[in-house]
């Protein structure tokens, strides 16, 4: 059994369809990157898996039971969600804020001595605890995004769902951001990542899924997608695969 899956998920905006029977099953332990073009459906898509926006038709299923008959509480203490927009001027410390990933695990009015430990560790995983002093709305752009990650990471799902997680950071914390994420798969979560950054999926995903024209066109393996190219022209022509000196894939940009 998938600790998730989507059965025939169908959405629309008004007269237009950005997702038309979409499957997807997933297990724990896989880092799964969701691609396509702009527009293709992925931020939706993640959403309803989220359980923030219901699909039209279909739907989704969390360790066997439907998504739709969990209570906000219990989605939240098995789903993290990171959107792709957020408010930039919070007025909360750095601390608070990544210790409101720990608001659907609370037993009491006070955080636990267990959840200021998980928003620590977490805190140093992607490497702002020198910042937990600092008021959010004074921090840069890329600061933010590693707070905002760390709040994901402190609320200890078993599922993890990125919308362009790396969004505003430099190269050395984007390697971070997806390091980190691919440690998370491998202690037995389930992450899910949109991203455009092709060869940071690569490096460190399982699992491609690629959107195009509301259909889910490709569900591969990381250890395939060298050998199955021809998925990159659902992203650009501009695109060819190749392959690292020590043999991992990887696409030139033409």
């Amino acid at each position: 059994m998938n600790l998730l899956a989507a059965k025939d998920i169908c959405f629309a905006y008004a007269e237009r369809h950005v997702l038309n029977s979409v499957n997807i099953g997933a297990e724990p332990g896989e880092f799964i990157v969701l691609m396509g073009v702009n527009g293709a459906g992925k931020s939706t898509l993640l959403d309803i898996l989220a359980g923030l926006r219901p699909p039209h038709s279909g739907n989704v299923v969390l360790a066997g039971k439907d998504l739709a008959a969990w209570s906000a509480k219990e989605r939240s203490a098995q789903i993290s969600h990171l959107p792709q927009g957020t408010h930039r001027d919070l007025p909360f410390s750095v601390e608070q804020l990544v210790l409101m990933g720990r608001y659907a695990s609370a037993e009491s009015w006070f955080e636990s001595d267990d959840d200021h430990r998980y928003a620590q560790e977490a805190m140093r995983r992607m490497d702002c605890f020198y910042l937990r002093h600092r008021p959010y709305g004074t921090l840069s752009g890329g600061e933010q995004q590693r707070v905002l990650l760390a709040a994901c990471i402190a609320q200890h799902p078993s599922i993890l769902l990125f919308d362009e997680p790396s969004t505003y950071l430099d190269v050395h914390q984007q390697l971070q951001c997806f390091s980190t994420i691919a440690e998370l798969a491998r202690d037995g979560a389930l992450c899910v990542a949109v991203t455009h950054d092709l060869n940071l999926a690569l490096a460190y995903c399982t699992r491609l899924l690629v959107l195009h024209r509301s259909h889910l066109v490709v569900d591969l393996p990381i250890d395939k997608v060298a050998g199955d190219s021809k998925w990159l022209q659902w992203l650009s022509p501009r695109l060819e695969m190749t392959r690292t000196p020590d043999g991992r894939p990887w696409v030139l940009y033409r």
